[in-house]
């Protein structure tokens, strides 16, 4: 190994040869191809930005179209309690008549059974609601 050089692990060095000058027609090709090369390069960002606004008005209009259901949703909520309200509204009145009725002709027995049946109402509905609760409360009590 006589071009070997002690240290390099045996590997031969060539000279670099200088690289021939460019002609005119080389570099012109050269310059052709960086402008084709920045023209593709300028068409992919302005297809990468319109897909992006593309998205944005996509997300944009997703977002009205929650917004509007959310709103409608909400409408129908507030009916319904509404509706709810206003029958219990019109059962309290219908049971306070009647008890009203009853007192005025001295059925003082009859109130005394419609006031139980109405505390035993709510005392079982106090208690469902009591469940209910303890129920979320303890997700992983399976028994009962």
């Amino acid at each position: 190994m006589s071009g070997a050089r002690p240290g390099n692990g045996g590997v031969q060095r060539t000279q670099q040869q200088p690289l021939p000058p460019l002609s005119d027609a080389t570099i012109q090709r050269m310059l052709a191809v960086q402008e084709q090369k920045i023209a593709v390069e300028l068409k992919q960002a302005e297809v990468s930005l319109r897909e992006i606004e593309h998205n944005q008005r996509l997300a944009d209009k997703s977002i009205e179209a929650q917004a509007a259901d959310r709103k409608d949703e909400r409408a129908v909520e507030k009916a319904m309690h509404l509706h709810r309200l206003v029958f219990v509204g019109i059962v309290v009145l219908v049971i306070v008549g009647f008890i009203l009725a009853a007192l005025l002709m001295n059925k003082d027995a009859l109130v005394l059974d419609i006031v139980k049946v109405l505390l035993g109402f709510a005392g079982g509905w106090g208690a469902s609601i009591a469940w209910a609760s303890r129920r979320r409360i303890l997700p992983g009590d399976q028994g009962d």
